[in-house]
């Protein structure tokens, strides 16, 4: 019983090792439609610019959940991004008859043609007011600003 344990234990030990692998120096992929290079490792940190996905990235060094990166198609920009979302394993781009994101988080949810084509049969329903609210964005300095007058956090 205690061998079996043991053998358990070194499972799992080996297991979370290899997952805690670094990327420093290595090249690695975008893996989200649009992932913001950000001056620090700050959620409100200034944002420097932005990467796509299948971007290719050099990782040059690693700060908890963040990844410091060089972009390969323009050496002088370099930031920090979050290394959830990246990948070692190259991204090919397709050929546009896969779904978005956005519809691939809807059929998670039970949302697809059928049920969307009941919704659209209703003459009542209005989304002016969700359309305005989701086209609307508020700047990060702002916010950051918000959270810091009224003492909601540290802004990190």
């Amino acid at each position: 019983m205690k061998r079996l344990i043991l053998f358990i234990v070194l499972g799992l030990s080996v297991t979370s090792f290899m997952a805690a692998q670094s990327l420093k120096g290595k090249t690695a992929y975008v893996t989200a439609r649009k992932l913001e290079l950000k001056s620090s490792t700050a959620f409100f940190a200034d944002v420097l610019g932005a990467l796509s996905y299948g971007d290719q990235v050099t990782v040059q060094d690693e700060y908890q959940k963040w990844a410091k990166v060089q972009t390969t198609d323009k050496p002088s920009l370099n930031g920090w991004v979050a290394s959830s979302s990246l990948t070692t394993k190259r991204i090919i781009a397709s050929d546009g008859t896969s779904a978005s994101a956005s519809e691939i988080a809807l059929a998670g949810k039970g949302f697809n043609q059928e049920v969307e084509n009941a919704y659209r049969q209703s003459e009542k329903l209005n989304y002016d007011a969700i359309d305005a609210m989701e086209a609307s964005g508020v700047p990060n300095r702002q916010l950051y600003n918000f959270l810091l007058e009224g003492h909601l956090a540290r802004g990190e």
